[in-house]
């Protein structure tokens, strides 16, 4: 999707370096997910939207992601042996566990900056017609930003939010007046309902298989991406699932949202 413009609202997320990999490296995957997706694919953040994405998608009548790589520096190179967490399932609003697509590779770390261990973590619902393809001219500057929910400026550990821009039209651009940090955006796509969904059932992915993986990507390699993740996702036996349900991939968006009207006031929020 090409931007000429940042638009009045979105959702903002920057792209850390949690799995060490560059940020085309995991558009590409993201782009692979796409097309197995049928247009629709799952991107994991660390943070709850709350209900601030509904509320923006009825006001706007749609909601776009925009991406931003990180500012923060790169893991140290002693940690990019650290194995991942895997994410097979998500949970609907009723409590029920879907799994998730066999094609999706949703990573996060173990443990979280704090050293405790990882329990929560979502998934942004992203849908694009198109290839994905990464590059604006577009900057975003986090001092002309306010939270859709709390209306407050972003703190420092925003991750993600739902955001609504003050700036000037001419500002947003990053033609005149900035002073503070810009970030660029690299990659916009629309969501789609139920926006995010909380992930569970999480397993270890050890080292050396995200490695492989991340080499199959690099290699361009498909046939191999999707050999390795339909492997790596098979659940162990001794996870169970609490209920059964469709997929969400096979899901209409009309019934989705449906299913979802009230998924935010069930999932806890970890805006500042």
């Amino acid at each position: 999707m090409t931007l000429k413009h940042l638009p009045p609202t979105f959702c903002w997320t920057k792209t850390g370096h949690e799995s060490s990999e560059d940020l085309p490296v995991v558009v590409l995957q993201k782009e692979w997910e796409r097309r197995l997706g049928g247009g629709r694919f799952l991107w994991g953040v660390g943070q709850s939207l709350g209900n601030s994405a509904q509320i923006a998608a009825h006001r706007t009548g749609s909601l776009l992601a925009l991406f931003s790589p990180a500012s923060s520096k790169p893991r140290p190179a002693c940690r990019k042996n650290e194995d991942m967490l895997l994410w097979n399932a998500w949970i609907d609003s009723t409590g029920q566990v879907r799994q998730l697509p066999s094609h999706a590779f949703i990573v996060s770390r173990a443990t979280l900056p704090s050293g405790q261990r990882r329990e929560q973590h979502y998934a942004l619902v992203c849908s694009s017609p198109m290839e994905l393809s990464m590059g604006t001219r577009l900057r975003v500057y986090p001092e002309h930003l306010r939270s859709v929910s709390t209306g407050k400026a972003l703190g420092a550990a925003h991750g993600t939010a739902v955001v609504d821009c003050i700036a000037r039209t001419g500002n947003l651009n990053g033609e005149s007046g900035k002073t503070g940090k810009s970030y660029p955006i690299a990659l916009a796509v629309e969501l789609e309902a139920p926006y995010f969904v909380r992930l569970t059932q999480p397993g270890v992915l050890k080292a050396r298989d995200f490695a492989e993986v991340n080499k199959a990507t690099r290699d361009g390699d498909l046939a191999t991406f999707i050999e390795l993740v339909g492997r790596l996702r098979s659940r162990p036996p001794q996870e169970r699932v609490r209920g059964f349900t469709r997929d969400l991939f096979d899901m209409p968006p009309v019934e989705a949202m449906a299913a979802f009207s009230n998924a935010a006031h069930a999932q806890p929020s970890f805006a500042t």
